[in-house]
């Protein structure tokens, strides 16, 4: 999640998928860009081993690609990675030059609505017209998982709503290869309708436009949240800061076997 100086608030489908798993986190990112926090940094070799893991995974599929005699256009690594609003539109223009010049395979293919920011794996082109032409792309991501989780499915279905904006109609498939190799297909009409109401969840959240009043609101507009543990806890940069206010209030979590539903019942 970006603030731009303009105010323009920029988010990803990892924010969607984080603020999915916790609601308090997007208490503590919208802090963060309000200037109230400064997010700490995290160094756990175990997520840097698995990072390097999954960029190996990724690169190893690319290079399936070509060895099968693909054309792949590749978007610049600074295009990819810009935090600038001009360096993710002109990310997207290379992107949509790559898709109407018909490649096989688009790598790291980036998308900028004005809101939304995506990175997808990879644009597979497939026969199926368009307004690029005869042709459309489906969306493939890697992912170390040895099955498919639910966050990468969301995290596809945020590429898919960018990428038909900009070829005109929806992606048939959303695959995702496991790290044994195999890819999965799924529908994306299957997981469209979740996704609206994800993302409409989650506008309402971060941007004040979206959010009906609330008199019992927390900071900022939005609800009052705590920092239960969950699950995304473990890969979470806000980790130390919501362990540290659990220990702080003495939090039911602390005690050993206890569960969120037995928490909230006490």
């Amino acid at each position: 999640m970006q603030k731009h100086a303009d105010g323009t608030i920029v988010v990803s489908a990892t924010d969607l998928v984080g603020f999915i798993a916790c609601d308090h986190l997007a208490t503590l990112e919208l802090e963060r860009i309000a200037g109230l926090r400064t997010k700490p940094v995290r160094l756990d070799p175990e997520l840097e081993l698995l990072q390097e893991r999954g960029d190996r995974h990724e690169r190893d599929h690319l290079e399936r690609y070509r060895l099968a005699g693909y054309s792949v256009v590749e978007i610049p690594e600074d295009l990819r990675k810009t935090s600038t609003i001009e360096g993710l539109r002109a990310g997207e223009a290379t992107t949509l030059e790559a898709m109407r010049t018909g490649a096989d395979v688009v790598f790291q293919a980036t998308f900028f609505d004005g809101r939304w920011r995506g990175h997808a794996d990879f644009l597979v082109r497939v026969e199926r017209p368009s307004d690029l032409g005869t042709w459309s792309y489906d969306l493939v991501d890697t992912k170390l998982a040895r099955h498919v989780k639910a966050s990468a499915l969301l995290q596809l279905c945020v590429y898919a709503e960018l990428l038909t904006r900009i070829q005109g109609v929806p992606p048939e498939l959303l695959t995702v290869v496991t790290g044994d190799g195999v890819a999965h297909d799924h529908r994306y009409a299957d997981f469209a309708a979740f996704h609206r109401l994800a993302k409409a969840r989650f506008e309402a959240r971060i941007f004040p436009s979206a959010r009906p009043l609330d008199p019992g609101a927390g900071p900022g507009g939005g609800p009052a949240t705590y920092p239960d543990p969950v699950d995304h806890c473990r890969v979470c940069g806000w980790w130390e800061v919501c362990v540290a206010r659990r220990e702080a209030d003495d939090h039911l979590s602390l005690v050993a076997g206890m569960t969120r539903a037995v928490t909230e019942r006490l």
